[in-house]
């Protein structure tokens, strides 16, 4: 699933081409992939792409928003009307299975604009969603009330990563910092780059943590995604960012998918893998402790 890196920067990507866009017609091609009154926005324009963790939420100017959960395999592409210049954008899974002229059998909702440009939703494994929500619907949404804080956002700082530590003193560090309740957004490929970043073990205890350890976890996370961001995510198998191309930061990346291999810090080490929270999770076993 792509974590806070790959849709910040899909949604960097498409809110300069979305934003201004007036909504024409909405097209359904599989019902359980959406929910809402699509009717309810026929005629508004987008007048903010945000973010709420892995949610990218489209604010539409009467307060109308579309919410787009892009789970494992889902692909949002932007293509401009036929007299434009300008190039389709995507972001998302990036499967032959989606070559096919669009729509195609994998695009199961589809946003005309009035200016003759179109946005399609694809997914070749049916997990994702897209749903329409008023303003209050947007407010009450359950997804977004339990999300932590941003991790790049002022909210976060080492006082409440301590303070949440506090609350899960016996939970494994590494499943403390996947549970999108303390940090929304932060998935395993970053968990892992952070937690080598700070020196702490993945299969620590939460709880034994030092002062000192959590504020180097603190800025470690931050430093962590934004070197992710800079590179524009990760170049696993189900993403490519916004402009169709895959992410760098694995070429860069120090402990993740890097099992059997030396250290790139200690040079003693050998990265090992094991299972926390069902998760595969790489670390150094010389220099995190």
């Amino acid at each position: 699933m792509p974590e806070l890196p790959e849709v910040e920067t899909i949604r960097r990507g498409l809110a300069p081409r979305l934003i201004g866009k007036t909504i024409e017609e909405i097209t359904v091609r599989e019902s359980k992939m959406f929910s809402g009154d699509e009717e309810a926005v026929i005629g508004r324009y987008i007048s903010e792409l945000r973010r709420h963790g892995k949610l990218l939420v489209f604010i539409l100017d009467d307060g109308h928003a579309i919410t787009v959960h892009l789970k494992m395999t889902g692909q949002l592409i932007w293509k401009p009307a036929k007299s434009a210049s300008e190039e389709a954008v995507m972001g998302g899974h990036p499967s032959e299975g989606y070559l096919d002229p669009l729509p195609h059998k994998h695009t199961h909702v589809v946003i005309d604009f009035s200016d003759g440009s179109t946005l399609y939703f694809n997914d070749l494994r049916k997990f994702g969603m897209m749903s329409v929500l008023d303003e209050k619907g947007l407010e009450e949404l359950h997804f977004i009330q339990k999300l932590g804080p941003e991790p790049l956002d002022k909210e976060f700082t080492s006082d409440y990563l301590a303070q949440q530590i506090k609350k899960h003193p016996r939970v494994p560090i590494k499943s403390f910092l996947l549970d999108q309740t303390n940090i929304a957004g932060l998935g395993n490929i970053y968990a892992d780059e952070s937690l080598f970043r700070a020196a702490i073990l993945p299969v620590r205890l939460s709880g034994s943590l030092t002062s000192g350890e959590v504020r180097n976890l603190h800025a470690a996370i931050g430093e962590t995604l934004e070197l992710a961001l800079l590179y524009g995510g990760s170049s696993e198998k189900d993403y490519v960012n916004a402009i169709g191309e895959k992410g760098t930061y694995l070429k860069i990346a120090q402990v993740y998918h890097r099992t059997g291999q030396q250290c790139v810090r200690c040079l003693e080490g050998t990265i090992e893998r094991v299972k926390v929270a069902g998760r595969s999770t790489h670390y150094c076993p010389e220099c995190q402790h």
